[in-house]
């Protein structure tokens, strides 16, 4: 499908029942202000590091990589799926992208403008609720993400990446036919050669089983002591 724009507001928008604002109450200006409805193919930037924030970007449906770029490589920090947002620090912090990000997959944006998040936040206590919940879910996933670049050996870090990949909100996304050996590398602050390496390993002492690009957790508190020990 080729990425289109549709411009709508809430009322008429077919993902209403799976978004946020389903839990959402006493929010009809909200609701009736118009959006614009984006859909981004595999492998298509969907924001850049160092571009003003205009929008918040709320992800419909589909599967996003946001990292962070540098002349060597890049570090992925996240991977974003449907119910998440891109560029919240913006309401009350900086208005500057800090990260990039682009789509894994067939991936539909609604893009919200900024001062009706920072409306519903100020009127919905309901909204204030879910919105906390995220971000110390997201502020929980970054400290992570720190521990594990910092502080642990390839084995360890290759493993909490197969972990996090194995979380629930995962299960149902098939992650193995969107990322690449490159970008199982990416997530863990490694080399791809290293990423290969161990990943054989582990396949060779049957902690996972490789098929193909798929990759299946087979003795899973093996794989949780590894991360343990870093």
């Amino acid at each position: 499908m080729d990425r289109y724009l549709e411009k709508k507001n809430c009322t008429e928008c077919y993902f209403r029942s799976e978004c946020f604002i389903r839990r959402t109450k006493n929010a009809d200006k909200f609701y009736e202000s118009l959006k614009s409805q984006i859909i981004y193919n595999k492998g298509e930037t969907i924001v850049k590091t160092g571009t003003p924030v205009t929008n918040i970007l709320y992800v419909m449906d589909g599967l996003v990589k946001a990292y962070i770029e540098s002349p060597d490589k890049n570090i992925i920090i996240k991977l974003l799926h449907a119910d998440d947002f891109i560029g919240l620090t913006s309401l009350f912090g900086d208005d500057t992208y800090y990260f990039s990000a682009s789509a894994l997959k067939e991936t539909r944006i609604c893009s919200i403008d900024r001062e009706a998040i920072k409306d519903l936040i100020t009127q919905c206590c309901e909204f204030s609720r879910e919105l906390s919940n995220w971000y110390c879910k997201n502020y929980n996933i970054m400290l992570t993400k720190c521990l594990n670049l910092g502080l642990r050996q390839l084995n360890g870090k290759l493993a909490n990446t197969l972990l996090y990949l194995n979380r629930d909100e995962f299960k149902g996304i098939d992650i193995f036919s969107y990322i690449s050996r490159k970008d199982l590398a990416e997530l863990s602050g490694m080399s791809m050669e290293s990423v290969v390496r161990i990943l054989s390993e582990f396949s060779d002492e049957k902690i996972i089983e490789i098929k193909g690009k798929r990759i299946e957790i087979k003795n899973l508190e093996r794989l949780k002591i590894i991360n343990q020990k870093g």
